[in-house]
């Protein structure tokens, strides 16, 4: 994501949906950007169902476990350090998957890049721990695709529902329907729309 892609996706946003209007900010915001690789994976698995708040303070602290973020230093620490720094042991697990897989060359994150959004996003969900939110915000955040839909984020729901005025948040085959004509800038409706429910 970047700003010309923002004023590109701006300016087709409020042609097929005026409400945008409304959301356009008057200073710069702050993409949802992440590192690409096994830190950026690690980001948004800590960030699963969670604050933001809560989120930010647990990276810090597991991050500085670690000399430089990566699947070889993750598998080395102690897995009880993890659990005090604030990752649950489901999440621990997760992350010591996919370090494990990449680490043994089963997985490998550039290999990402080249494919299609949908190629990259079923490779991503192979791997326990991963499920459709994170891939699509490895997609959005980490390789700044820039048409990436994350449907079940509760932000985003919030957000569409205050932009078309309903009285309720949509569910995931609403969301679907309504982004429809964003295409293809719905990474920058979503962060937006973010922009505005922080």
């Amino acid at each position: 994501m970047n700003q010309q892609i923002l004023n590109e996706g701006i300016k087709h946003l409020v042609c097929v949906e005026p409400n945008f209007e409304r959301f356009i900010p008057d200073h710069q915001i702050d993409f949802f950007l992440r590192p690409k690789g096994f830190k950026g994976i690690c980001a948004l698995v800590i960030e699963q169902q969670i604050s933001v708040k809560a989120a930010e303070s647990i990276k810090r602290r597991v991050f500085n476990l670690m000399g430089s973020v990566n699947s070889k230093s993750f598998l080395q620490l102690d897995k009880n350090l993890l659990r005090e720094a604030g990752i649950s042991r489901p999440k621990i697990n997760y992350l010591a998957g996919v370090a494990e897989k990449e680490s043994t060359g089963q997985f490998n994150f550039d290999d990402l890049e080249t494919m299609s959004d949908e190629d990259a996003r079923n490779s991503l969900i192979q791997m326990k721990g991963i499920g459709s939110w994170t891939a699509d915000c490895y997609l959005m955040a980490c390789l700044t695709r820039q048409d990436i839909w994350p449907v079940g984020d509760i932000g985003l729901q919030e957000g569409v529902r205050r932009l078309k005025n309903l009285k309720e948040r949509p569910n995931v085959e609403d969301m679907t329907c309504l982004a429809r004509e964003w295409r293809p800038f719905r990474s920058v409706a979503a962060n937006l729309l973010w922009a505005d429910y922080d």
